[in-house]
């Protein structure tokens, strides 16, 4: 593995440190709404926890008022 490839791996790999806003909710039509990681697109069982329990990433909410919501059908 060359140096760039090895160290744009390192940067991929230490991605999920930064925070990342969480803006989307998605909504069911049995009433439940649940909000959805950035990343790896999982909805999440709980509000303004500071990770994502499914891929690790780091969680940021101060945009989450104004979050998308997206109702399944």
């Amino acid at each position: 593995m060359n140096s760039g490839q090895g160290k744009r791996q390192q940067m991929d790999e230490l991605a999920f440190r930064r925070p990342m806003a969480v803006t989307e909710a998605l909504r069911f039509r049995t009433g439940g709404s649940y909000p959805v990681c950035p990343r790896c697109g999982v909805t999440m069982e709980r509000e303004y926890q500071n990770f994502c329990d499914r891929c690790g990433q780091r969680l940021e909410w101060s945009r989450f008022d104004r979050a998308a919501v997206v109702t399944k059908r």
